[in-house]
């Protein structure tokens, strides 16, 4: 930019001081016309020009006293500010500038010698060519090769990691796609299994009975998280909170046998010691399922032990004497509901002095089926007879954690190990719910053998509120279809009862008729369909029921009838919970139901649970 303009000029007339009466005095401001700027702009630099024409003949090319000029100002290889000027055409009768634009208007000219360039001196982190070749490779690299490069940029995935380069962070992604939350006060959480191989937890005999026979590929979540703390020593108490049909059987199964692997008890110590392992469960057919699930391992080749691993089951339904005689062998696992066990333990049937592990399954169940008392009983009674016994265990799951439950593990737990695997979306059952409206059961058998049965395979689970409705049912079946059909309900002695469940789970039965007694604990699998013949009277029965599909990550789909005579609240919680569980995006609401009970009224649907 140019130098000011000397003070003389801007206080002066005719570039000199005021003087005399004029002393003192600063003329008026007025505009001046754009010609009148640029003669006093040129007087201004002719000024300056003359001001330091001594030691600046260099510049006075650059100078010149030529009226409307257009300038560009710079920095001199000097550092002094230099001034371009260029002739610019003038249109004498308007005072205006003519042709064409200047196009270096608006730009700055610097003016500085080349070797002042300081870019000149950089070298870039990357050159071109090492682009170009970068660029070159990538483009010749097949498109399935290309995620390499990628991973060799961001590190191997979690999955593929060998185990001791896993950091904190590869587990808590770990954890966060399963689901998995732990917490302990006292002490650390052992990490998941990624593998059912990793940490060489298992024997090998018994890992190819799992994953050969059994065909169990990788564990599921709440397997992945307890398996390695129930057999972490020194041995913790655990509570595991996991949906029904999320695989906590060979949770705490696999544990069991591990601890039992190599471990030799002959007949006569079984019955002298009892059981190493005793396991409560809340109903006759989860306690004889549990029985099942792990006979299937046990009667398999798991295990260098040339004596037999006895598991034993004690339900109602039997005779003490029964009980007797299936004892007489001793047993290794012992399988029980709370009731008919405290009647064995005080008619001195067997002994539970030498029990390393007690599993209580289905806690929450117990509570919800009145068992609360019966399982206190039981647990002061298995404190009393282990209370000496080093590395004595107790895991209890459940599907929820009410107050109840935490009542019991404080009482009875030792700063137990928490782990919670959440239903999220990829553990959540896929179940589909279509309600619709039928007002009689003659419609309702009618649309269930034309339209419903043959688009779904065996088994198949109805459930009905009363008995005579199921040999109504079973006889309707018998006669209009060929359709083989089993019943379970609170009538049937217990070798009925397990005879049904076996005809179902064989496949020699493709339905069951059942009241709520098969909603809860029962593990049928493969379930494609449930039928709510009649709607439960109780919503959490509608919801244990559909609970017997979509297990396991497989998909399912409950049907639901409903008439006139329904409840008016279960309705509302029907409707509501339709609405918002619905995995598959598919759930069908009959409008008809929602006319009879008014269900689409926004009044009407503020529901408290």
């Amino acid at each position: 930019m140019t130098r000011p303009v000397n003070i003389d000029v801007l206080l002066g007339k005719l570039g000199g001081r005021p003087s005399g009466k004029q002393a003192g005095k600063v003329e008026k401001p007025r505009l001046l016309s754009r010609l009148g700027r640029g003669e006093k702009q040129d007087v201004a630099v002719a000024h300056y020009s003359q001001n330091t024409q001594e030691g600046q003949d260099r510049d006075d090319d650059y100078i010149h006293n030529i009226p409307m000029k257009s300038r560009s100002y710079g920095a001199s290889s000097t550092g002094s500010v230099v001034v371009r000027e260029t002739e610019v055409p003038i249109n004498t009768s308007s005072g205006r500038k003519t042709g064409g634009r200047d196009k270096g208007k608006g730009k700055f000219n610097f003016d500085w010698k080349q070797e002042d360039d300081t870019l000149l001196e950089q070298e870039p982190i990357v050159s071109k060519s090492s682009l170009q070749l970068v660029k070159n490779l990538y483009s010749k690299t097949q498109e399935h090769d290309r995620s390499h490069l990628m991973d060799n940029y961001m590190g191997e995935h979690w999955t593929v990691k060998p185990l001791d380069a896993m950091t904190a962070k590869d587990w808590r992604h770990m954890k966060e796609k399963y689901h998995i939350m732990t917490k302990n006060s006292q002490g650390s959480v052992q990490n998941p299994l990624r593998t059912w191989q990793e940490l060489g937890l298992i024997p090998p005999k018994l890992l190819n009975v799992l994953t050969r026979d059994l065909q169990f590929v990788e564990p599921s979540p709440i397997q992945r998280i307890a398996i390695p703390n129930i057999v972490h020593q020194p041995y913790k108490d655990l509570i595991g909170v996991s949906s029904t049909g999320s695989g906590k059987t060979v949770a705490f199964a696999v544990p069991i046998l591990i601890k039992m692997n190599g471990l030799i008890r002959p007949r006569s110590l079984k019955l002298m010691e009892g059981p190493k392992a005793l396991i409560l469960a809340p109903t006759r057919e989860l306690v004889q399922q549990i029985e099942s699930q792990i006979k299937n391992v046990t009667t398999r080749d798991w295990t260098d032990d040339p004596n037999e691993c006895t598991v034993v089951s004690i339900v109602g339904g039997h005779s003490l004497e029964e009980l007797t005689n299936s004892l007489r062998n001793g047993c290794d696992i012992l399988v029980a509901t709370p009731g008919r066990l405290i009647d064995c333990l005080e008619n001195h049937i067997l002994t539970i002095s030498n029990i390393d592990t007690l599993v209580l399954d289905e806690a929450d169940k117990m509570i919800d089926l009145g068992f609360e008392d019966q399982l206190k009983l039981t647990l002061s009674k298995v404190n009393v007879e282990t209370k000496h016994r080093a590395g004595f265990q107790t895991l209890m799951f459940t599907a929820t954690l009410s107050p109840a439950i935490e009542l019991i593990s404080h009482s009875y737990l030792q700063s137990p190990i928490h782990i919670l695997v959440d239903s999220g979306e990829g553990s959540q059952p896929q179940v589909k719910q279509i309600v619709r409206y039928s007002p009689n059961t003659d419609q309702r058998f009618v649309e269930l053998k034309a339209k419903v049965l043959p688009q779904f395979k065996a088994p198949i689970i109805i459930f009905i509120n009363y008995k005579n409705t199921a040999d109504w049912l079973a006889q309707k079946f018998q006669q209009e279809t060929a359709y083989k059909v089993t019943i379970l309900h609170g009538s049937k002695s217990q070798e009925q009862r397990e005879h049904s469940l076996q005809l179902l789970r064989t496949g020699k039965a493709q339905i069951m008729i059942a009241t709520n007694i098969a909603a809860r604990g029962l593990d049928i699998p493969n379930v494609s369909l449930v039928i709510n013949f009649q709607m439960s009277k109780n919503f959490d029965d509608y919801v244990h029921r559909i609970g017997r599909t979509g297990r396991a990550g497989n998909s399912g789909t409950a049907i639901t009838f409903v008439g006139d005579e329904e409840d008016q609240q279960v309705m509302k919680g029907l409707y509501q919970y339709v609405k918002d569980n619905n995995p598959t995006g598919a759930n069908e609401f009959s409008t008809a139901v929602e006319q009879v009970y008014t269900l689409n009224d926004k009044t009407n649907n503020l529901i408290l649970f």
